[in-house]
């Protein structure tokens, strides 16, 4: 991953590859989180905007991994980025336990259906 600029204790990191991104934040506090991912995402918005990007708020989603009953919400272009229990990052899927159980379910799904086609095939 690479590192995204640093204030005192905040750690933002920024990992991207072709057209996916992923901010990993960690803050101790809901409020230090909010200013945080919202300042990541600003400086992120910056830079697309430099380069002639467009960020599909549609397909883009947050997910909560703490101990916090409400996370922030973040906005990209006022307009607010959904939250889910888990999303697919460059096919896996992370969920908010971080316990794999959904990539599982995913991976087994994809294998019944390729078995049940080469099933038919043969």
């Amino acid at each position: 991953m690479r590192s995204y600029p640093k204030n005192g204790k905040t750690k933002v990191y920024l990992d991207a590859f072709a057209d996916v991104f992923i901010f990993v934040i960690s803050e101790p506090t809901g409020a230090k989180l909010k200013a945080a991912a919202q300042a990541a995402l600003t400086k992120f918005h910056h830079w697309t905007d430099k380069h002639q990007l467009k960020v599909s708020t549609e397909n883009s989603t947050t997910i909560l991994i703490s101990r916090l009953v409400t996370g922030p919400r973040v906005k990209w272009d006022n307009q607010i980025i959904e939250r889910s229990t888990s999303l697919k990052y460059l096919g896996v899927m992370i969920d908010n336990k971080l316990n794999w159980a959904d990539h599982l379910i995913n991976m087994e799904t994809k294998l019944t259906r390729l078995h049940q086609k080469s099933s038919r095939i043969a």
